[in-house]
């Protein structure tokens, strides 16, 4: 079948190129129309029906209409002049509490395409404000808002600003003065403050791509063309995803756009690179564009099948999640690898046919191969002394990995530049707590008989006593008294390790001790879900970890049709992960003092670290059979399949680790985090496992690697003539 596919796309290239352009346009529109409609940035919609949190959730929404969706933003108001407030301040607070605007009164203020009605839905609503009241030393009081909307979206952000600035104008004709906190309060000012980064590390990553194709392969069109033709299908492969989740009514997580970006241009400009080495072979023996493309196709389109299926594979165990955000992520992923599978049997062979020789222009180093590169040199020496090599690779591993014996999993994962919105949460926190600014809520509801206040006296006297609650508030009973809820503050911030530890110890116990005979108890809010959402990824890592590798050992038996190479590829992969993990923990916690790794990290960092580096193995174990099988002796075959395919594979590594590395700007430490571990585990995956470890342990399997299958030994065809070595990879 992939002889077919590549046959045609070598043969008609202009009108594949043609069709993909098309494709990419129309899918690319698809998602600018229907993308803000499947994103969202509610974690607690991902959490299983049965979580005590999503439960508390939709209970207040039925009995107090707090809408589920909704999250806190706190405005924090004191007088000009810093003095405490007086009785006429306070009526102020409460009058601008009233006149908080519930739909948006300018949504098409800012310059994004779209209807009004669907600019208006974007930018969300106010679902309640509130007074509370003052501060123990009545320098400031407090608004609690209700704010439905998708934090992330430009339109709810332009909305919010909207709302703070004719706030703070009312305010500011009364003397007074207010600041912003909380969801989407922190998030805009967030994103405000980090445009420029965002814009600068899209540069960096285009222009590193750029920068190391020039210095692979010296030609502008081998630097451009492979970067273009990348991001036409990463368009195409979005809006797939978008318009599946769109057709399957499911949300897409707001990270996930640009997590399918970087993805995508890294495995894209991996697989380019795998074409292109090989395209430059079969050019230096004299093949015309379109044969050179047609062979180089079909030598690397079955390597890059079954690299891309090991990483679809790795992200389809996601499905198993009980967490729905990784749920959605591994068919979003699955869905856009595919797409670049696709393109590269299709795409990229055709723009290989159209191109050519002019690929290389102007260099003409390319043309014939250096004896005595540093890849040639590299392969030489594994093949003399593989043991001592072998154990020197994993010794570096270990020592890495040893570091991951300390992890501890961070929630709050922002901790950015100072903005507007932290300084106004700090403020609180220096007189309140830092749990105050986002309350917990207890419900307690009883379906056969009515509730009194003076019942709940007990269990709010229990629940104050419980080591970490800073405050809590008197019972609010529902309008029929068939429900109630207490309103908890906390001493810890809220998405903190110390909060959630509160809530799934001594609050919850205390709640359902204490609660009165014959009632239900709950406890909700953002506290509560983050604690939810910490048992749940336990329980999917646990089960997805040993599936995924137990999935990928079986690519690699059915790829290599061995029983003995899979073995020690896996190991190897798993032992890149540790040191992976190993080497985040010294950098950030260690070092760098933070509190933990992001609480995604380690699943999504196992699923991209051991598939893709299983797809350099594949590479480099697909050129060691294939030597070995045109009857090379074990040490040459080794030495050869090291200079062929070392180079490409550490320019692969080198863009790859590149692309995730630019993530490393952004201003949130999870995006930094994911970042840094993604170049390092992409770096020693291509330099240190495939490069050195692999070939290392092949050589001291022997032809014993291929067991039970059959390779090239005393029966085999003559050994061929030595070919000179291609050049470094620099050249």
């Amino acid at each position: 079948m992939f002889t077919r596919i590549i046959r045609f796309a070598t043969r008609f290239p202009k009108s594949v190129i043609v069709a993909w352009a098309i494709l990419a346009l129309a899918l690319g529109s698809l998602s600018g129309l229907l993308g803000y409609k499947v994103m969202t940035d509610d974690t607690a919609g991902y959490l299983p029906e049965r979580a005590e949190s999503a439960r508390a959730a939709r209970y207040g929404e039925e009995h107090f209409g707090t809408r589920k969706d909704a999250r806190t933003v706190v405005v924090l108001v004191k007088r000009g002049d810093g003095r405490p407030l007086h009785a006429a301040d306070r009526a102020e607070v409460r009058a601008l509490a009233a006149s908080m605007p519930r739909t948006p009164f300018d949504a098409t203020r800012r310059a994004v395409k779209g209807r009004p009605g669907d600019l208006r839905d974007r930018a969300g609503r106010i679902v309640s404000a509130e007074a509370v009241p003052v501060a123990a030393d009545g320098r400031f009081a407090l608004v609690g808002l209700q704010w439905k909307a998708n934090v992330t979206d430009p339109v709810a952000q332009d909305w919010f600003r909207q709302v703070r600035d004719r706030g703070a104008a009312r305010a500011r004709a009364h003397g007074l003065r207010v600041g912003f906190t909380g969801a989407i309060a922190t998030v805009a000012d967030a994103s405000k403050a980090s445009e420029g980064t965002r814009t600068l590390a899209q540069l960096l990553l285009f222009g590193a791509v750029v920068l190391l194709s020039l210095m692979f392969f010296r030609g502008p069109l081998a630097a451009v063309v492979p970067l273009v033709a990348i991001f036409l299908v990463a368009t195409a492969a979005s809006g797939m995803v978008v318009l599946t989740a769109y057709a399957l009514g499911f949300k897409l997580d707001v990270g996930t756009p640009q997590l399918i970006t970087v993805v995508l241009v890294g495995i894209g400009i991996d697989y380019f690179l795998f074409l292109l080495f090989r395209l430059r072979e079969r050019l230096r023996a004299g093949d015309g564009r379109r044969a050179a493309a047609r062979h180089a196709a079909g030598a690397v389109g079955p390597v890059i099948a079954s690299a891309a299926l090991a990483i679809v594979t790795a992200f389809a165990t996601l499905a198993l999640a009980e967490f729905g955000q990784f749920r959605i992520l591994g068919p979003s992923i699955a869905i856009a690898v595919l797409v670049m599978l696709f393109a590269g049997i299709t795409l990229m062979p055709a723009i290989a046919a159209v191109t050519g020789r002019a690929l290389f222009w102007p260099s003409r180093s390319w043309r014939s191969e250096h004896a005595d590169g540093p890849a040639a040199r590299l392969g030489r020496g594994i093949a003399r002394t593989p043991g001592r090599i072998a154990l020197a690779a994993v010794a570096v591993l270990v020592i890495l990995a040893s570091f991951a014996i300390g992890t501890h999993m961070a929630y709050d994962l922002g901790g950015g530049r100072p903005t507007a919105a932290t300084r106004t949460a700090d403020e609180i926190a220096a007189t309140l707590s830092a749990g105050a600014r986002d309350p917990l809520h207890v419900y307690v509801g009883a379906s056969t008989r009515t509730l009194a206040a003076a019942e709940l006296r007990p269990l709010q006297a229990r629940i104050a006593r419980v080591d970490g609650v800073s405050a809590v508030g008197d019972p609010v009973l529902a309008p029929d008294r068939h429900a109630a809820r207490i309103d908890v503050a906390l001493t810890a911030a809220p998405v903190s390790r110390a909060a959630m530890d509160v809530v799934e110890g001594p609050l919850r116990h205390a709640v359902r001790s204490s609660a009165p005979a014959g009632t239900t108890a709950l406890v909700g809010g953002t506290s509560a879900v983050f604690a939810d959402v910490a048992r749940t990824i336990d329980r999917d890592m646990r089960l997805i970890l040993p599936v995924a590798a137990a999935l990928i050992l079986l690519i690699l038996l059915v790829t290599l049709r061995s029983a003995v190479a899979p073995l020690y590829l896996l190991a190897a992969v798993v032992l890149e992960f540790a040191a992976t993990l190993g080497a985040s923990v010294l950098a950030f916690q260690m070092l760098g003092d933070q509190a933990g790794l992001a609480f995604t990290l380690p699943l999504v960092m196992f699923l991209f670290v051991v598939a893709l580096g299983t797809d350099y193995n594949i590479l480099m174990t697909a050129r060691l059979r294939e030597e070995m099988l045109a009857g090379r002796s074990v040490p040459q075959a080794v030495a050869e399949a090291v200079r062929h395919v070392a180079p490409a594979i550490g320019a692969a590594g080198l863009v790859l680790a590149t692309s995730f590395g630019t993530l490393m700007l952004e201003a949130d430490r999870g995006s930094r985090q994911e970042g840094f571990a993604m170049a390092v585990g992409i770096l020693l995956a291509s330099l240190v496992v495939s490069s050195i470890l692999v070939p290392a342990v092949t050589a001291l399997a022997g032809r014993r690697a291929w067991w039970p299958g059959r390779v090239a030994g005393e029966h085999a065809p003559p050994a061929r003539a030595e070919e000179p070595a291609p050049q470094p990879a620099h050249s």
